[in-house]
C-alpha cells in the first residue's frame, strides 16, 4: 500500500488516496463479506502444505469460502463429514458458503452432456418424485443441523436448468421451500438462497426468476463473468448492476466473480485488476451481502470442468500455479483491509 500527504501553503495537509497495486479503491469502507476458493498452488503436485498455506492465506484474504466437494447433491452429507472442509475452513475464520445441488451436467450416451436430476441409483431422477425430495430434503436438514453453516445454497446457477427444464420449475420451488423449512428448524440463523448465472439470465431474459425466488430467500446468489460478454471492462454499462434493484430487494450474494488474465482470450492481469475496480464502481448502488473472486491459485481444469467450462477460467485467480502473485492480488488485499461495517 502507499498513501501520504500533500501540503498547501504550509498551512494544511490533505491526505492522498491509498493505493493498492497502483490502483484506487472506488470505497473507503465496505459492508460486505469476501470471499476466495482455496485452491493450492502447484496442483495437480500439491503438497499438505500448499493446501494447508492456502486455508491460511483465505482466511487472511477472505472472510467467506465456497464449499464444493464430489458429490454436491445427495451424499454430500457424508463427504463434508468425512473430508472436514468446514472445520479447516473455521479454523483460519472463514465462514463456510455450502451449496447442495438438485441436478448436474453428465455425459448420456447418444447424447453427449446433459444437464439433469442429480439423483442416486435406484432413484428416479425427477425433482416431483417423492422418494427423491425426501432423500434431498433430509440431505439439507443434515448438512445443517451439524454444520450450521452462516450460508446454505440450494442449487448453483438454477437457471441454466430451468432454462432447459422449464416444467420443473415449479416442482423445484416447493422442493425448495422444504428444504427452507427443514433447514431453518435446525439452525435458524443460516442465511438461504439459490446462485443464477448472471450472463444467462442476461442472455435468456431472465429476470423474471428473481420475483419467483426472492420473497422465499434470505439472499440472492449470482455468479457473473463480464469477460464472455466484453472485450474490456470499461465495456460494461453503467446500469449492468444496478438493473437488478428493479427485480429483487433482497442484499445480492455475489458467489463467483472474475474476469481472466488469459492472453488467449486477449487479456491481461492488468485487465483483471481493473474489473474489480469497475465491479466495485458499477455495484456502489446494491445492497451487498458477499463477493466472491473465483480462485486463489490457478490450476488446470480436469475432469468434466474441462469438457464444460472455457480453459481460460482457470486463469480468474489472484496469483499464479506457481504462487506468485498477480496484480490483482494487491489491490483484492487491500479491499481486504479497509473498514468492515455491517
Amino acid at each position: 500500500m502507499l498513501s501520504g500527504c500533500t501540503q498547501n501553503d504550509g498551512a494544511s495537509v490533505t491526505a492522498t488516496p491509498a493505493t493498492y497495486g497502483g490502483y484506487s479503491l472506488p470505497l473507503s469502507e465496505r459492508d460486505f463479506y469476501l470471499g476466495v476458493v482455496p485452491t493450492p498452488k502447484n496442483v495437480p503436485a500439491t503438497t499438505f502444505e500448499d493446501m494447508n498455506d492456502a486455508y491460511r492465506e483465505t482466511g487472511e484474504l477472505a472472510e467467506v469460502s465456497m464449499v464444493w466437494v464430489d458429490p454436491s447433491g445427495i451424499g454430500e452429507y457424508d463427504r463434508l463429514k468425512n473430508n472436514k472442509v468446514i472445520t479447516a475452513m473455521r479454523v483460519y475464520g472463514l465462514k463456510p458458503v455450502v451449496t447442495l445441488s438438485f441436478a448436474a451436467i453428465e455425459p448420456m450416451p447418444g447424447k453427449g452432456l446433459q444437464y439433469v436430476v442429480d439423483a442416486p441409483e435406484g432413484v428416479k431422477a425427477d425433482l416431483s418424485d417423492p422418494v427423491f425430495r425426501s432423500m434431498w430434503v433430509n440431505e439439507a436438514r443434515n448438512i445443517a443441523r451439524d454444520f450450521k453453516p452462516e450460508y446454505f445454497s440450494l442449487g448453483n446457477e438454477v437457471n441454466d436448468y430451468f432454462y432447459l427444464h422449464p416444467e420443473d420449475l415449479d416442482s423445484y420451488l416447493s422442493l425448495y421451500d422444504e428444504a427452507y423449512s427443514a433447514i431453518k428448524e435446525v439452525s435458524p440463523n443460516t442465511k438461504v438462497f439459490v446462485v443464477f448465472s448472471y450472463n444467462h439470465m442476461i442472455d435468456n431474459d431472465q429476470y423474471w426468476m428473481l420475483t419467483r425466488f426472492s420473497d422465499r430467500s434470505d439472499i440472492v446468489g449470482l455468479t457473473t463473468y463480464p469477460w464472455q460478454h466484453f472485450d474490456d471492462p470499461g465495456n460494461i454499462p453503467e446500469d449492468y448492476y444496478s438493473r437488478l434493484i428493479k427485480y429483487t430487494d433482497r442484499p445480492l450474494a455475489f458467489t463467483e466473480i472474475g474476469w481472466v488474465s488469459s492472453q488467449n482470450k486477449e487479456s491481461s492481469e492488468e485487465e483483471q485488476a481493473r474489473f474489480l475496480i469497475k465491479f466495485l464502481e458499477l455495484t456502489k448502488d446494491n445492497e451487498l451481502e458477499m463477493v466472491n473472486w473465483l480462485f486463489l491459485h490457478e490450476m488446470p481444469a480436469e475432469g468434466l470442468a474441462a469438457i464444460a467450462s472455457q480453459p481460460e477460467t482457470m486463469t480468474i485467480s489472484l496469483k499464479n500455479a506457481d504462487g506468485s502473485k498477480k496484480k490483482i492480488y494487491d489491490v483484492w488485499a487491500g479491499l481486504r483491509s479497509i473498514k468492515l461495517v455491517r
